[in-house]
């Protein structure tokens, strides 16, 4: 019985050395000897070196001179340690009234509907992503705060919309924080967002 034991305890710490210490190091490893760029988070950082962001983790834009991004549900909004839904339904009154909110801010001089995914969150509450339909409604507020032609805000637009992958996984989507980093480099940069 004592021998099946120690067995039994040398199997488990083998096994806890091997997929708890090795493995995670070996893929570490790897990931930023060939992906350093993703395996540190896909970060974004301005001249002087700092970050300002991630392509992965939305964030909340308030500038008109910007695109917005989705509404969080995320903690308190767009909080990384709380990536979750608000697991609200359609007869919530508090979903309700975030969506009241958010449309009636949006829809200050606008006659078209608004984008369904800027007045819901995502799934994870952190979606960097907005659809095209999303960023060609808010390209005429961005243009005018910015003092630059429509079209050329458009055609910024049509330059980042990344198409689902292999021409059927997902749906053709434009990161806001490339879509306003590339506002910056071409428009200069508007001070806070």
């Amino acid at each position: 019985m004592r021998k099946e034991f120690l067995i039994a305890i040398n199997v488990t710490l083998f096994t806890l050395f091997l997929t708890g210490i090795v493995y995670p190091l070996l893929i570490n490893g790897i990931a930023n000897i060939f992906f350093k760029d993703r395996a540190g988070g896909s970060l974004i950082y301005n001249k002087a070196n700092q970050i300002q962001g991630s392509l992965l983790v939305g964030q909340n834009f308030k500038n008109p001179a910007y695109f917005f991004s989705r509404p969080s549900a995320a903690g308190k909004g767009y909080d990384s340690m709380f990536s979750q839904g608000s697991n609200l339904g359609p007869t919530s009154q508090r979903l309700l009234d975030r969506v009241e909110k958010d449309v009636s801010r949006l829809k200050v001089s606008k006659e078209l509907p608004i984008p369904i995914d800027l007045v819901t969150a995502s799934g994870s509450g952190l979606d960097p992503h907005i659809s095209p339909d999303s960023a060609y409604w808010q390209a005429s507020r961005v243009a005018h705060a910015r003092d630059v032609s429509l079209q050329r805000v458009v055609s910024l637009v049509d330059d980042l919309t990344e198409y689902p992958q292999f021409y059927f996984m997902g749906q053709p989507r434009v990161n806001v924080l490339k879509l306003n980093k590339a506002l910056d480099k071409f428009f200069g940069n508007q001070g806070k967002r």
